[in-house]
């Protein structure tokens, strides 16, 4: 298999952690880059793309989504973070969503998807907006995006690493 570059999207760092991992065990790799130094002549020299991305809405980050979308013909191994568990049904909806996404104009390798610290500051300005309007964050909601502190944690990032060698292997 050719380089493989590695891309990551990051608000919290979470992202920059999964992609750090998996370039451990990808023997030849270049990077982790960040995403906004991603342009058109490295998405052409290259077939193979591992992106780390951090759910945002129900899916990808719109960095990542405006880069699959740049993308044509490419082999795509997606390693993600989400504040919620991977298990609920948050987190299989995201898992869906993002490789429908890859699928349509690329080919998906593989996709590994675990829960990510969330900003706690950024959500609890959400818990003054008034209940019913858009971006309203209960206080329960709020209780539980703390139990995302401390993710990806070890055992993920090892997970993560052996997805990747499996999804390579694979492909």
């Amino acid at each position: 298999m050719n380089t493989i570059p590695i891309i990551f999207s990051t608000i919290t760092g979470n992202a920059y952690k999964l992609a750090a991992a998996v370039a451990e065990v990808v023997p030849d790799h270049v990077g982790p880059y960040n995403i906004r130094y991603v342009n058109d002549e490295v998405i052409e020299r290259f077939d193979t793309f591992i992106l780390s991305y951090w759910c945002n809405h129900g899916t990808a980050d719109d960095d990542t989504i405006a880069l699959i979308q740049r993308m044509q013909g490419k082999r795509l191994i997606l390693i993600g973070t989400l504040g919620a568990a991977r298990e609920s049904k948050h987190g299989q909806d995201v898992y869906r969503r993002v490789c429908e996404l890859a699928n349509e104009n690329n080919v998906l390798l593989g996709h590994y998807l675990c829960r990510g610290s969330i900003d706690l500051r950024r959500t609890a300005r959400r818990l003054r907006i008034p209940e019913g309007q858009k971006g309203h964050l209960s206080l329960e909601r709020f209780e539980r995006q703390k139990e995302s502190l401390g993710h990806p944690n070890e055992q993920e990032l090892e997970a993560a690493r052996e997805a990747v060698r499996q999804f390579l292997t694979e492909a």
